[in-house]
């Protein structure tokens, strides 16, 4: 494994100062491989002990209040780049690397996973995958979902699964490896993971407009989204209670660049301003940072879904029931993905009474809504995940197989899994 991704020597900054929902673990392990991971699920399977596995801290806020926390797992000893076949497109890593390390890796050879999440320097690859969070880039490049090819993870069982492999086009056997995409480190512990990875695009730019109504910024993103422009993120802004900024991101060959963005900006109707190259990625990096999930007292950042082609009346209704709110900091629109996030903080003593309020009335809107981080006090006696799923007993069934004593983020997953 190369040096720079080694593990550091002596106990790494903070870690012994990790609380998952506020709750610090009795014991902290830091396994050095697979093998090692296994034995410590085994062992807390025989003791039935609750893992709450974690690699850069950024999305312990993500999932239910958990029923119990004997154990925090590191994986940040588990760091490294197993393969990488730069000529193939393909690369194993270790569950502990961290985002940036890998894509460093990836560019001296021209090559990245073109997702963007907050924190690079901290999130983990087996992070990414337990999660599944993917930034405003989903909208033209995919998601994780579409880049993962194959996983190892291993389970309260004392053994290491594989599933997928080194080959892009893999059609043998069950698609397993989509099975831990998303599911919290409730199924099994993620070590290693193998990736499909893409050529860097040549270059960039960034469309900026501001309109003073969101309906006006609106209607530039449908402007936009259905051209031939394409743009590979499309976001829209609340700047002020009057003001609004739309974002459109446009990659590949230079001369298509230029040409593709002078149509974003006659679409845009309204002055516009063009970021390229650097500034545009600098400006990304900024606008995916304001997605971290970490949040203070009373703060809460929530993520509702829907159809895109029926998302502007459910946004309609969210702004007249949100745009008064003090504590409204952030009301991010993908239109695009049919996204609305919104960070709310109110630190007073009804903060939970109106925490609860807000997502009720969401509910009542949105197809589906997710309270993607908060304030441990709001997630009392709630289910972060929404309404519950159709496909809750099939989820039960899978987890009975997989953790059947409920070592693994016991609680944290929908319905309490």
């Amino acid at each position: 494994m190369p040096s720079e991704f080694s593990p550091p020597n002596g106990e790494i900054p903070g870690l012994r100062s990790i609380t998952i929902d506020g709750i610090r673990p009795a014991r902290i392990d830091e396994p050095e491989r697979p093998e090692d991971v296994a034995d410590i699920l085994a062992e807390a399977d025989a003791l039935r002990l609750g893992v709450a596995p974690f690699g850069g801290g950024t999305s312990l806020a993500l999932g239910n209040l958990p029923n119990k926390v004997d154990i925090g797992l590191s994986t940040t000893r588990l760091r490294g780049i197993i393969d990488y076949e730069p000529t193939d497109l393909t690369m194993s890593v270790a569950a502990g690397s961290r985002f940036a390390d890998v894509q460093a890796v990836l560019a001296e050879h021209g090559q990245t996973l073109p997702i963007e999440v907050p924190h690079p320097e901290r999130v983990t690859i087996g992070g990414l995958i337990a999660t599944a969070l993917a930034g405003p880039r989903r909208f033209g490049a995919g998601s994780l979902r579409d880049l993962l090819i194959g996983i190892s993870a291993a389970h309260p069982s004392g053994t290491v699964t594989k599933a997928g492999g080194m080959v892009v086009k893999n059609v043998t056997g069950f698609d397993l490896m989509r099975l831990y995409l998303g599911s919290l480190g409730t199924l099994g512990i993620v070590v290693s993971a193998n990736f499909k990875v893409l050529p860097l695009p040549r270059a960039e730019s960034t469309l900026l407009a501001n309109y003073d109504s969101l309906s006006g910024a609106l209607t530039a993103a449908t402007a936009i989204r259905t051209s031939r422009v394409q743009p590979v993120a499309l976001e829209v802004a609340r700047v002020s209670k009057t003001e609004w900024l739309l974002a459109a991101r446009i990659e590949g060959r230079d001369a298509t660049v230029r040409l593709l963005s002078d149509e974003a900006r006659k679409l845009a109707a309204a002055d516009a301003r063009t970021l390229t190259s650097d500034e545009s990625a600098a400006w990304w990096r900024s606008y995916v940072a304001e997605l971290s999930l970490e949040c203070g007292v009373g703060e809460s950042l929530i993520r509702c879904s829907t159809n895109p082609g029926g998302m502007n009346a459910k946004l309609q209704r969210a702004e007249e029931r949100l745009i008064s709110q003090p504590g409204l900091n952030q009301f991010l629109v993908s239109p695009g993905l049919g996204s609305l996030v919104v960070r709310i903080q109110n630190p007073g003593e009804d903060a939970r009474d109106s925490f609860i309020q807000i997502r009720e009335s969401l509910l009542a809107v949105w197809d589906h809504v997710v309270v993607l981080a908060a304030d441990p006090a709001l997630k009392r006696d709630i289910d972060v995940w929404g309404r519950t799923p159709e496909t809750i007993d099939v989820m039960r069934s899978i987890k009975q197989e997989f953790d059947p004593h409920r070592v693994l983020n016991p609680g944290r997953f929908a319905g309490h899994l």
